[in-house]
């Protein structure tokens, strides 16, 4: 029994360290590229919409592939690996050396977005799995992905004290952090892909499979959605808030900012994980869209960078119960052999086509009416987002409770 609970403790112990190294990689990456791309003289912010736009096209397609190939592999930890590797080359080829024209720049945007969520889709699948063979809620484990990327914000803050903070120095730190993230993913327990011998995970399988799981379409319809104004915003804001054609605080400001943000998403994870569980699901979403909303809001109407610091609350209500709800909740509704490619699924509506669509029309519109306003837009969409699927969510709780009023 002591070695068994000892086995248990080291593997949560892992699953912690990966969230925690791996996430310092997705902070940087997501939030620095398009501040990093921004820079480049040939790159406007129609021009940057469009590169995103693609990236995140080419994104959706490598989610659905890899997301299907790790269900029907012997382990999904070896896809996991080979995700880690392509995602570091990609970071490689992107940052160094720095980029004279489009020719060498777009092809390396694009490899690094093949593997750009990949990790991080796998990872949750595995680590969802494992935490519920250990006992252990999945929140409280996502969280040290939020602790991780708070770490490196607030690292990146402290060397804008000493140094001229470049995005290429942060690239190197994002590269660091993916090849430490390889050992305690080579530590977790072989996690198998279920339909392996099933017959299961082929692509007309899993469409039909996803179109006739009601509650499956109706999340993707609203993490689609969502998250056209959630990651559009994410273009921007970095761009925004940095840069001298927003408000200028620079970098390190940048960094420090997103240290608060993400510090206050850390504790409501760690701290209110028991409320978050206790939430039912619909109540989460709703929370979550007007929290975007009012980040967007908060954009839009602050007059100065210290104003902007409210956008750490709304940042925390959206992103603490989405990580610590969304994942579980898929495997909840999906089949077994299908949990890689469900938790794909919604993975491809956030990280793939919903940014691509918000990306490409975010670029259009501040371009045409300037960021500041384009925030506005960006709110009034998501107002409308959190009302619609309001009723929808009711709607659907109360059929459930229709049909099971025990």
């Amino acid at each position: 029994m002591k070695t068994k609970e000892l086995s248990t403790k080291k593997m949560v112990l892992y699953m912690r360290l990966l969230y925690f190294i791996f996430w310092g990689t997705m902070f940087i990456s997501h939030t620095y590229i398009p501040i990093y791309l921004r820079e480049f003289a040939f790159i406007n912010d129609f021009t940057l919409g469009m590169i995103l736009s693609g990236g995140f096209l080419i994104t959706t397609a490598a989610q659905i592939f890899f997301g299907n190939l790790a269900d029907r592999s012997k382990t999904k930890n070896k896809v996991l690996t080979f995700a880690q590797i392509g995602l570091v080359g990609g970071l490689i080829l992107l940052s160094i050396p720095k980029h004279s024209a489009f020719i060498t720049l777009l092809p390396a945007v694009f490899l690094f977005y093949i593997f750009f969520v990949i990790p991080g889709l796998l990872m949750d699948t595995i680590v969802v799995e494992n935490a519920e063979n250990a006992g252990v809620a999945f929140g409280t484990l996502k969280c040290f992905a939020s602790a991780g990327a708070c770490a490196m914000a607030l690292a990146l803050f402290l060397m804008s004290l000493f140094m001229e903070l470049r995005t290429q120095t942060a690239f190197i730190l994002a590269i660091s952090c993916a090849v430490l993230s390889l050992l305690p993913a080579r530590r977790l327990p072989p996690t198998k892909g279920y339909a392996k011998n099933t017959g299961k995970g082929g692509g007309k399988a899993v469409f039909k499979e996803i179109i006739k799981n009601r509650k499956l379409m109706l999340l993707l319809c609203y993490v689609l959605l969502l998250f056209m104004g959630i990651q559009a915003t994410n273009v921007f804001m970095g761009v925004y808030y940095a840069s001298p054609d927003g408000m200028g605080a620079g970098l390190g400001m940048y960094g420090l900012f997103f240290a608060i943000c993400i510090g206050f998403e850390t504790a409501l994870m760690l701290y209110g994980n028991r409320f978050l569980q206790a939430m039912d699901i619909s109540n989460v979403f709703t929370l979550v869209s007007v929290a975007a909303f009012s980040r967007s809001l908060i954009l839009f109407l602050a007059p100065n960078i210290y104003v902007l610091q409210l956008c750490a609350i709304s940042q925390a209500l959206i992103f603490a119960p989405l990580w610590s709800r969304l994942s579980p909740y898929v495997n909840e509704i999906v089949s077994k052999e299908m949990r890689a490619t469900g938790q794909a699924a919604w993975s491809v509506m956030a990280f793939g086509i919903g940014p691509m669509v918000g990306a490409a029309l975010g670029g259009m519109i501040a371009n045409a009416v300037g960021m500041r306003s384009f925030f506005g837009v960006v709110a009034a969409m998501l107002l409308v987002v959190s009302v619609v699927f309001f009723f929808l969510f009711r709607r659907q709780r109360k059929n459930e409770q229709d049909l099971n009023p025990e």
